[in-house]
């Protein structure tokens, strides 16, 4: 009998640990995740929002193609989607400010205007590598 509870308690033993490791490494995948999700809405906002400001300089908006156009500001916008649902509060509006700053840009906006929107987006960089745990913090 008492062989007998020791292995009935052996085993409820591992399948406490089993749950146990089960519950802990859910938990990780459902981090490793999040954090894969924001890198990607991270990198899709900053590479969509750093093309347009360099056309928006260079070309105008009305030197671009609008096709072209029309379709990085479409990602922007889903990458700030992302942004937002998984970001603090401080990048979705730092994130704000920069798709703000992007509208303001026109054909005939002045250098001022170009470097609010530069300053914009480079504030948004260091907030994400900050979210993100960017070993490259000081860049």
């Amino acid at each position: 009998m008492g062989n007998l509870a020791a292995a009935g308690f052996g085993a409820l033993a591992s399948l406490v640990v089993v749950a146990i490791g089960a519950l802990l490494q859910a938990q990780r995948e459902r981090r490793h995740w999040l954090r894969d999700q924001t890198l990607r809405g991270a990198v899709d906002y900053v590479t969509s929002t750093r093309y347009l400001l360099n056309k928006f300089r260079t070309v105008g908006e009305r030197g671009m193609d609008q096709d072209d156009r029309r379709e990085w500001r479409k990602t922007m916008q889903v990458a700030r989607s992302t942004l937002t649902l998984l970001c603090s509060a401080k990048t979705v509006s730092l994130a704000n400010d920069v798709a703000e700053a992007l509208r303001r840009l026109g054909p005939d906006s002045d250098p001022a205007q170009h470097a609010v929107a530069e300053t914009a987006f480079q504030n948004l960089v260091r907030q994400l590598r900050k979210e993100l745990g960017s070993p490259h913090l000081g860049s």
